[in-house]
């Protein structure tokens, strides 16, 4: 550890929210709660001050100890960050025994089941997981790959169990109904029974709801998932808008599809933001559909689910805002975007304009007077306002409404993303996470542009809750012209 002295906290560990756990990256495992001290002090070697960030980043959050995790159901298997190990599971009815030696299997079964093992009888091969090491060392997997099948004797010689095709051929398994779409193994992921729904409800209804423009659909049902064959993150994101979709259609069981979507964002988001920074001929098609992935999670996902695509967390980085990973990707594909636009996903590029090819009176407009009355006059609270850089959005904003009004009944999410969240300044996004009155207000008004999205199921309530969210950041905490500015939106909004 001394030898790289400015590592971020989030960079050593990593938290889990599904699981409480912290995970340390290098070590592959995770930290007990009243051990990390101890794990930064012995493990990596740094003294006091250098502690000191890394112990407030783990004060954040919630961990729990070794009795407290609750192991992962087949969904949620095999767990990121850690290492999958080959290990063994006892095959006698009720017994859930896992270990990864056959020493250690005969030693159970001798002493717990009074039998002498036999190899390719009393148990059978599985991947294994744990999140904790030393004491605490307690081993899981996929139960579902841990039963035998149904229609095997218990006994067989033979080893080659049908419990493990779903981690030697890493294929994916579409219902014999449908027609095979690509036979191109999956890798590093593997689809459980649970992931092959969530893929077969994608390409039969989710990637319809994207688009109404044919092109685009066909994109989304075709290309997508067949680049998502050879960049696991993007079958995460197909996973996770699929689960999302169901979420919206069945309430009474949106609370674990929302978990199963978290879970597959939570797999997702650090390779993609690895591609990112290697963006290459081969890769740039799967960032740009990834992007689209990400805006749908975002927005379907409720703020209290841990959603938000606009509104920063009290507490969180500029840089894992998904925000922020959307533009930096985009702004990547730079180098590859004539590829890209000449390729199959040609009409997902031609979404995403450059220029809107709108021009507006600065001098005259309403919507922009209305936005610029609520500058100070005195010099003394200027550089708080950052007049500069909120002239800029405003403008940028007041464009895009003049954007969605020529583009009529044909005004989609892609463009009220595209018309401003990607193109105001950065240091627009710098005051909007510090919650700068002047940087909500303008959010808020383009909060009214999305208004003709509500349709959508990913965008349904969102409006209103944004604006509640707002409402929350503003309300004494901001200029009174400001806030009578916002009731004023917040009444429109309800209109």
């Amino acid at each position: 550890m001394d030898e790289h002295p400015d590592l971020a906290p989030d960079n050593l560990f990593r938290y889990l929210p599904l699981h409480r756990v912290l995970i340390c990256l290098p070590c592959q495992h995770a930290v007990q709660p009243s051990a990390v001290m101890r794990h930064l002090k012995e493990i990596h070697h740094l003294n006091h001050a250098q502690r000191k960030p890394f112990m407030e980043y783990a004060s954040k959050f919630a961990i729990a100890g070794p009795q407290d995790v609750v192991p992962p159901d087949e969904s949620h298997f095999p767990v990121p960050f850690l290492p999958v190990l080959n290990g063994l599971s006892c095959r006698f009815p009720g017994c859930e025994h896992l270990c990864v030696t056959t020493k250690r299997m005969r030693h159970h079964c001798l002493s717990v089941h009074q039998i002498a093992g036999r190899e390719g009888l009393d148990w059978h091969p599985v991947k294994l997981q744990t999140f904790f090491k030393g004491n605490a060392l307690r081993y899981f997997t996929n139960r579902s790959s841990a039963m035998p099948p149904a229609d095997q004797p218990s006994a067989s010689g033979s080893g080659n169990s049908s419990d493990t095709d779903l981690w030697s051929t890493r294929a994916l398994s579409t219902p014999a109904s449908e027609p095979t779409m690509f036979m191109t193994p999956l890798s590093p992921v593997a689809l459980s029974r649970s992931d092959s729904n969530l893929f077969h409800h994608y390409v039969n209804f989710t990637y319809l709801t994207f688009s109404s423009d044919p092109a685009v659909q066909r994109v989304f049902k075709e290309i997508v998932p067949r680049l998502a064959a050879g960049f696991p993150f993007l079958m995460h994101g197909i996973l996770a808008c699929s689960a999302l979709h169901l979420a919206y259609g069945d309430p009474s069981n949106r609370p674990r599809y929302v978990i199963d979507a978290l879970h597959h964002q939570e797999l997702a988001i650090p390779e993609f933001r690895s591609t990112i920074m290697h963006v290459n001929d081969d890769n740039g098609e799967s960032i740009l559909a990834f992007a689209f992935m990400l805006v749908v999670c975002s927005l379907g996902t409720e703020e209290g689910e841990g959603g938000n695509l606009f509104l920063f967390p009290s507490g969180t980085g500029n840089d894992s805002h998904t925000i922020h990973l959307l533009r930096a990707g985009c702004s990547m594909l730079s180098p590859v975007w004539s590829k890209i636009s000449e390729g199959p996903l040609a009409p997902l590029s031609k979404l995403w304009r450059d220029d809107l090819c709108v021009s507006i009176d600065l001098d005259t407009d309403p919507l922009l007077n209305s936005l610029f009355s609520v500058l100070p006059d005195g010099p003394s609270t200027m550089g708080f306002w950052s007049e500069s850089v909120y002239r800029s959005a405003a403008i940028l904003l007041v464009e895009a409404f003049e954007f969605a009004r020529q583009r009529g009944a044909a005004f989609t999410v892609w463009d009220a993303l595209n018309a401003w969240p990607l193109r105001v300044p950065s240091e627009y996004l710098d005051l909007l996470q510090a919650n700068h009155p002047g940087a909500l207000l303008l959010l808020a008004y383009y909060f009214l542009l999305l208004q003709t999205l509500k349709p959508l199921w990913f965008f349904e309530t969102r409006v209103s809750q944004l604006l509640d969210g707002i409402c929350l950041r503003l309300q004494g905490n901001s200029p009174d012209n400001v806030w009578q500015l916002f009731l004023e939106i917040r009444a429109k909004s309800s209109l």
